[in-house]
């Protein structure tokens, strides 16, 4: 009987290919961790935050963060997109459950993520960044999950019939921009009040 120590096997293609999957699932979950985590930090203490500190703050080392973020500008976009794509999933999930005046729940969440986002927006519009360039699949998937719900809750009575998609993305555009000029998007409860107000203008009108 041989009493050499047998040579370790060779990894092979099956196993570098699950590790090279655990690699990319990994790098998918600090790079949201630090979206995340960088979405929370603008809204509560400002853009000022380092890009060093944010990777304490999520857990992750600084080479992660730059890595994935060579610059504050590139997380700003970063943060903004992850935010659309948040909306999307949400307003498929509204769709899915069939209420027809689920066009403005999501209409709300929609401008209080913007609210909650202003300076990050107000950042990019600063470098010249128009998101509806940067993120045009996301932007589009956004205003196709609106088109659907306001669809639905035309053909239910519970929106007026006289509107578009365009005049509702419009509408919330023109939210955000309201919510700023009365200083109201730091405080949930103001900017909901004024959203709710906007969102009455699109019920129907009384005969």
């Amino acid at each position: 009987m041989s009493s050499r120590t047998p040579e370790p096997t060779p990894a092979g293609p099956t196993t570098a290919r699950v590790n090279d999957r655990e690699l990319r699932a990994d790098a998918r979950r600090n790079r949201e961790r630090v979206l995340r985590t960088a979405q929370q930090l603008f809204t509560s203490e400002g853009l000022g935050i380092s890009l060093d500190e944010i990777a304490r703050r999520a857990g992750v080392g600084p080479g992660t963060v730059h890595r994935h973020f060579p610059t504050k500008e590139a997380l700003y976009l970063a943060v903004a997109i992850d935010q659309i794509r948040q909306l999307v999933a949400e307003g498929e999930a509204l769709t899915a459950t069939g209420d027809p005046a689920a066009l403005f729940t999501l209409l709300s969440r929609m401008m209080a993520s913007g609210a909650e986002n202003a300076a990050v927006k107000s950042a990019l519009t600063a470098a010249e960044f128009d998101l509806r360039d940067a993120a045009p699949d996301a932007a589009a998937d956004l205003t196709h999950q609106v088109a659907l719900l306001l669809d639905r809750a035309c053909r239910a009575g519970v929106v007026r019939h006289d509107v578009t998609v365009g005049e509702v993305m419009a509408i919330v555009a023109g939210a955000f921009a309201a919510i700023r000029h009365a200083d109201a998007d730091t405080s949930r409860e103001r900017s909901a009040h004024i959203a709710q107000i906007i969102l009455d203008g699109l019920r129907p009108r009384p005969r």
